[in-house]
């Protein structure tokens, strides 16, 4: 039997951290047809079932729009059984508004904060696949200490928080691992972290978190997408398979300006740099410039992200880089520059980075940078 497990999908969110009103919205929109793409993969694979190990939404307040797009796959993936569990974010609205408008699906199956129980797969002659799960309301310690299951069963369990080796006592969403081993668990289908991890549980199972579907800022670079568990009901074994999905990545490049004069030379350098990383024009790039430069660098960041426009979805330039300046230069200068300069070497109340960035944007407004045409 095929099963997915996903989770942290943050369906609705706003987007709007570094995108304009417009992408936002189209970001959102990608995102809810993201799910319609999971459903659709899931059929064509041969899966019977998908679990969301929370997070569906990213607030408790659903949009219409998005709740009934989520609803129609439910219903047009009807040989698809859609296992739900409520993460941090999630709320009661959705759940809500299927009951506002009619029956819940016959193949959405939900949970609460009491251990409850599914059997995947009711009609084999083989050993039977049991899903359980349980939504953390400030419950985590006392759900994970009365965990019970068969162990001649093939079980998978579905929480949502973050892993730890102890009880939480000030965090309600603590998934207390120390607490659930050698409780015949198979396979730990877990969600809340947005990149994905597989590790051994015990000597029996192994817990897993999928990440998010696909990464929204850039904190969440990188390879996303879900687990494929191809689970054989005879022997009990269960394979998981991470699969790359994101419609969309997230990259940040690191590039080096030391030897950077002005922007044209930052520009070549990101050039010679994309040989190193797998880029595609759908994608949102970040350079962030490190490195040391000359107070005199001319390096401009609207330059910069104009260059790569029209290459990617988005770019975003983020300069770190530190600069150097060679106070003894400027010792016996006597023009205003060298005022300047010397003001700001000998304050005491400004730490030294600090001091070569005032010094940069001192030189910027003192040179005059633009040519004027008569």
């Amino acid at each position: 039997m095929k099963i997915i497990h996903t989770a942290d999908l943050h369906l609705d969110s706003s987007m709007k951290t570094h995108l304009d009103s417009q992408k936002a919205n189209e970001r959102r929109n990608e995102l809810t047809l993201n799910f319609s793409r999971l459903c659709d993969t899931a059929e064509d694979l041969g899966v019977k079932a998908i679990i969301i190990a929370g997070d569906l939404f990213d607030t408790g307040s659903v949009s219409k729009k998005v709740a009934n797009a989520v609803l129609m796959q439910i219903n047009k993936h009807s040989g698809i059984h859609f296992y739900y569990l409520k993460g941090n974010h999630d709320k009661n609205s959705f759940i809500g508004y299927i009951k506002s408008v009619g029956e819940v699906p016959a193949n959405l199956f939900t949970f609460t904060d009491s251990w409850q129980s599914y059997v995947m797969n009711p009609d084999t002659q083989d050993k039977k696949i049991v899903l359980y799960g349980a939504e953390f309301n400030e419950n985590a310690n006392e759900l994970t200490a009365v965990f019970e299951a068969d162990l001649n069963d093939i079980n998978i369990v579905t929480l949502h928080g973050q892993e730890n080796e102890y009880s939480g006592r000030d965090r309600a969403d603590i998934v207390n691992l120390s607490s659930l081993r050698d409780r015949g668990i198979d396979y730990l289908a877990l969600g809340h972290v947005h990149e994905f991890k597989l590790k051994e549980l015990d000597s029996r199972g192994v817990y897993c978190y999928p990440g998010c579907l696909e990464g929204r800022g850039f904190d969440e670079c990188g390879d996303h997408g879900f687990v494929l568990l191809d689970v054989n009901e005879k022997t009990g074994d269960i394979i998981p398979q991470f699969m790359d999905f994101a419609y969309r990545k997230l990259h940040v490049l690191e590039i080096d300006i030391s030897e950077c004069t002005g922007s044209s030379e930052v520009i070549e350098k990101i050039k010679e740099s994309f040989s190193d990383h797998r880029l595609s024009e759908r994608d949102s790039v970040r350079f962030k410039l490190v490195g040391e430069t000359d107070e005199n660098a001319e390096i401009n960041e609207d330059i910069i992200s104009d260059a790569f426009k029209n290459e990617f979805y988005f770019v975003g330039v983020k300069n770190e880089s530190k600069i150097k300046v060679d106070y003894m230069r400027y010792a016996n200068d006597e023009s205003l520059k060298g005022w300047f300069i010397r003001l700001v070497h000998e304050s005491d109340e400004i730490d030294d980075e600090d001091k070569g960035r005032i010094v940069r944007m001192g030189l910027n407004a003192l040179t005059e940078k633009e040519e004027i045409l008569q």
